[in-house]
Parts: structure tokens; C-alpha cells; sequence
């Protein structure tokens, strides 16, 4: 790759040598020889705030799926903590720029791999592995379960959202052995059904994978699961799964153990989607480029982590109801005071979260004091 084709940027306290031509915006393609897509630095400023809440002395940390190293090289500089930093690509002329990256932030303690990744994962063990291909990640997760030292964690982006939003449902049975589904939620049952598929391939292997953060933001999935052993603690998880029904002329969603009409979707991961413990320890830090998308998020995530499955929008009420919305965080705080457990959640602006009944809620939600 000649150095006119080049740029230099900054992340966090990082500086990166990238591809001139670099994204902007979108899932971007594969036609590029060395990938870099500046919107996901929101999603490598939150694996630096994961990594600073749980990297110890020590440890072997791998980015799989290095491209021009931006995530492994963040972890590696901006976390703080003395660890065997393993960053890896197939591709030669990223390894190449990885190196580079490398020389740049005086990282001259991260190994550049250039293998393929299951190569790799069958080669050696470690107790963070990242994983974060162009489109589906299914070729890598039971290598990465499998490569994954007990209590470790895998960290895993999905960026084919279209099969599993419902777009394409037979594209998502083929790959992720479940139906999803078209409805109001999509994003949140896409989401279960990637983290319920890596569950059971980890549960083939009698290991527990159990969510620690898993969100949707932009174009993209993002979970991170820790890896235990014991079939014990993998059927505990594999019990919580189960199918999300969806009735667009009364609004009626839930969440049941058994498929009951061939439009559920499933099977998904029908337990919590956060660890309150790690979201705690998480610091949206002034020197992350994205601190104060992250810091919303981290917010978010804090009040969804004690909501149910499945959210509403605001407008599905507003058009059932032919009444207008009020705010969501007035109408949030509305069904508090009404004794019912509600939030906000990151997955639509304009969405909510809460334990209260279907009918309840119309109700509620017609009755919300309006001014005039």
C-alpha cells in the first residue's frame, strides 16, 4: 500500500495510520485491501471502557479480525494494564499497517499475527478474544468458544442486521439456526437470536456463555459474553431460551418457551442482555472521542438492565390509540408512579420498556395527563 494513500487520525489517545479512502458511515465493503471505518470508533470506545473494567495483569488478549489494528491497538494503549496483546489479520498488507500502528504508539510489545483465525484459536488460548468480521461472524464463534480460556471473554460484531432484523428470515435460519421476524422490535429479537446462537455453540461444548453486554447501534450487533465451563451452567442458560410473538393489530408481544405459530422468532436469548456489575464499573472517560454518545448509552443501558424483553415505540401507542405522544421520558416516569418497572432502551429513541400489561398500558397511555 503506498504511503500517498495514506492518512493519519486519532482515537482516544491513539494515533492510527489508515487507508486515505477510509468510511465514513454505513457496514462498509470489502472491496478495500485494508478496512477502517471511522463510525465505529463509538464501538471501540466502548471496548476500551469494558477493557479498563475487566483486563487484569497478565492476560492474553487477541483481536482476531485485526484489519488495520485500531480496536487491538486501542486496547493495548489505552487500557493500562501489563497483558500479552495478540493482534491478528489474514490480510498481509494489514499486518503490514498493524505493524506500523504499531511503531507509531511505541506498542512494540503487541505480537502482529497474520494467520487465519481458526488457525489461531486452534493453535492457542486466551482470555479475551475479538471478533469483528465484515457481515456474519457464524465461521468464528465455535473456534473463538472453543479458544476461549474458562472465564474469559468473547467479544463478537454482527453486521449482517438485514437477516436478522426479519428482512430475510430464511438467510437467518440458514445461518444462525432461527427465524427472526418483522415487528416494532426487530432490532432487540435480532439481537437475542445472534446472542442465543452464540450460547448454544458454546453449550455444545458443555460452556456457559453469559451475556455481559450486548447492545444495537448503528449498523451493527456487539456482545460480550463470558465463557464458563460446566454443562450445569450451560443448561441454565439454554432453559432461559425461547420465541417472541408479535400481534400488530393489538400490539400483544411475549415471550414464550415453545414456538406457537411459524411467524415467532426464535429461537432467542430471552434472559438480561447486561451485567449491571460490569456496566458499573465502566467510565465514559473526556478522552474517549465518543464520551458523550457513550455516557448516554452507559445511562441507558443502566435503566434497561432491569426491564423485560421486548420493547414498545411510542408511536406503535400513538397510532393504536389515534392520540399523541407525550414525552418519553415524562410518559416513563408516568408508569413508575403507577407501580410498573419502566425505562428507556437504547435499541429507538423513541422507545420503552416496562413489566406492565398490554391493555394496562394503552390505558395508562390515554390516560397520561395532557396539556391542553
Amino acid at each position: 500500500m503506498s504511503t500517498s494513500n495514506l492518512a493519519l487520525v486519532r482515537e482516544g489517545t491513539t494515533e492510527l495510520i489508515v487507508p486515505g479512502n477510509y468510511n465514513t458511515s454505513g457496514p462498509g465493503s470489502r472491496s478495500r485491501e485494508v478496512f477502517y471505518n471511522r463510525q465505529m470508533e463509538f464501538g471501540r470506545d466502548i471496548s476500551v471502557m469494558v477493557g479498563r473494567a475487566v483486563f487484569r495483569e497478565g492476560q492474553k488478549i487477541l483481536d482476531g479480525l485485526a484489519a488495520s489494528g485500531a480496536r487491538g491497538l486501542r486496547l493495548a494503549n489505552e487500557c493500562g494494564v501489563k497483558a500479552d496483546f495478540v493482534l491478528n489479520d489474514s490480510n498481509l498488507a494489514a499486518a503490514v499497517l498493524m505493524k506500523q500502528n504499531a511503531e507509531q504508539n511505541s506498542l512494540g510489545h503487541v505480537r502482529i499475527e497474520c494467520r487465519d483465525l481458526r488457525s489461531l484459536l486452534a493453535d492457542e488460548k486466551f482470555d479475551y478474544i475479538d471478533i469483528d468480521p465484515f457481515g456474519t461472524p457464524i465461521d468464528f464463534i465455535d473456534p473463538a468458544v472453543q479458544g476461549c480460556k474458562n472465564n474469559g471473554i468473547i467479544a463478537v460484531t454482527a453486521t449482517d442486521t438485514a437477516p436478522l432484523y426479519g428482512v430475510y428470515p430464511k438467510t437467518c435460519l440458514r445461518r444462525y439456526g432461527a427465524l427472526s421476524q418483522r415487528s416494532p422490535f426487530a432490532h432487540e429479537t435480532g439481537l437475542r437470536i445472534l446472542v442465543g446462537f452464540i450460547m448454544r455453540q458454546a453449550a455444545a461444548h458443555d460452556r456457559a456463555a453469559q451475556p455481559l453486554l450486548c447492545y444495537h447501534a448503528d449498523h451493527y450487533f456487539r456482545c460480550y459474553l463470558q465463557v464458563r465451563n460446566g454443562a450445569a451452567r450451560a443448561d441454565a442458560l439454554v432453559r432461559k431460551m425461547g420465541y417472541a410473538s408479535f400481534d400488530g393489530k393489538t400490539l400483544d408481544r411475549e415471550i414464550s418457551d415453545s414456538r406457537s405459530t411459524d411467524k415467532d422468532a426464535g429461537p432467542l436469548w430471552t434472559g438480561p442482555l447486561f451485567s449491571k456489575d460490569l456496566l458499573k464499573r465502566m467510565r465514559a472517560t473526556g478522552d474517549l472521542g465518543t464520551a458523550n454518545r457513550s455516557g448516554k448509552y452507559l445511562g441507558t443501558w443502566m435503566e434497561e438492565a432491569a426491564t423485560p424483553a421486548l420493547f414498545y415505540s411510542m408511536d406503535e401507542l400513538a397510532r393504536r390509540t389515534k392520540v399523541s405522544p407525550p414525552k418519553l421520558a415524562d410518559f416513563v416516569e408516568f408508569l413508575r408512579k403507577k407501580g410498573a418497572t419502566a425505562s428507556r432502551t437504547h435499541f429507538d429513541p423513541k422507545g420503552f420498556k416496562t413489566d406492565m400489561s398490554r391493555r394496562r398500558l394503552i390505558d395508562a397511555y390515554k390516560k397520561f395527563p395532557r396539556k391542553s
